[in-house]
């Protein structure tokens, strides 16, 4: 999977990413292949931290599909086994 990222608070982030994962073991490395997502790094991070989805982004028109199957591949291997979850309240103030 191949992502476009571009990110306007950090631009030197911005690029071409390959992400592949085999078994337990994950990589990242910067490519110029042909994009299958493009994205801001704000979206990413969201997905990564498993609040939202890569499709649910993409119905609101913040994920693009360069390539046909991407996205469903992509939004699922973003998917945790768990919900995020923060305790907020008395007990656990934010900070």
């Amino acid at each position: 999977m191949v992502l476009d990222v571009e990110d306007g608070f950090c631009p030197w982030n911005a690029g071409r990413y390959r992400l592949q994962a085999d078994g337990g073991a994950a990589r990242c490395a910067r490519t110029s292949a042909a994009p299958d997502l493009r994205l801001t790094s704000a979206e990413l991070g969201a997905a990564y931290l498993g609040g939202t989805t890569l499709t649910a982004l993409a119905a609101a028109g913040l994920v693009e599909e360069l390539r046909p199957g991407a996205l469903a591949h992509a939004s699922t291997a973003f998917r945790g086994a768990r919900e995020p979850f923060y305790p907020g309240g008395w007990a656990f103030p934010a900070y």
